[in-house]
């Protein structure tokens, strides 16, 4: 069984960015899932940008590797997947959409919860795992400029305020 590895990386109140909170990766059914998830805050530039119905475009990956002494790592397997943040000026709420499963909040605060929540993410068959082998795991999550608006992008990809990536957060784990 694999064993699973929890991080815990709590960030200070209203700190931007994006950082991890408790992850673990735990065997369910046919698949290893990911649970847990990120603390999403964000900075003043992409704060406005939401409130004036710009959508906030965020990507969360995963990789598992089997290192090897004398070759290249062997991958095992690769998730992403994409989380569009938007506002309605209208409605005051905002919106979550995850692989077309839709989601309202009240607040902003409620939103980003939810855009880092990992919620149970089926990432790896279990048939595709060797017992008794070590693995690395890895887990990221970032702001996606490349999906501003055009006009926005030239400001996004010339500034470091756009950019947003929690980095690679990377464990071993046994099986």
């Amino acid at each position: 069984m694999l064993g699973s590895a929890l991080l815990l990386a709590l960030a200070p109140a209203r700190a931007e960015g994006i950082q991890a909170r408790q992850i673990e990766l735990v065997a369910r059914d046919d698949h290893y899932v990911l649970s847990g998830g990120f603390e999403v805050q964000l900075n003043d530039k992409l704060e406005e940008a939401l409130k004036r119905g710009v959508t906030i475009t965020f990507i969360q990956e995963f990789e598992l590797v089997r290192p090897r002494d004398y070759w290249l790592n062997e991958d095992i397997a690769e998730a992403s997947r994409t989380l569009k943040l938007s506002h309605n000026a209208l409605l005051r709420s905002f919106t979550v959409n995850t692989a077309g499963r839709l989601s309202s909040h009240d607040s902003l605060a409620d939103a980003l919860a939810a855009v880092g929540n990992l919620g149970n993410w089926a990432v790896v068959e279990r048939q595709q795992l060797k017992k008794k082998t070590t693995y690395r795991a890895g887990v990221r999550m970032y702001v996606d400029l490349a999906q501003l608006p055009k006009p926005l992008q030239v400001n996004a990809f010339a500034s470091d305020r756009w950019q947003m990536d929690s980095d690679w957060i990377r464990w071993p784990l046994k099986t």
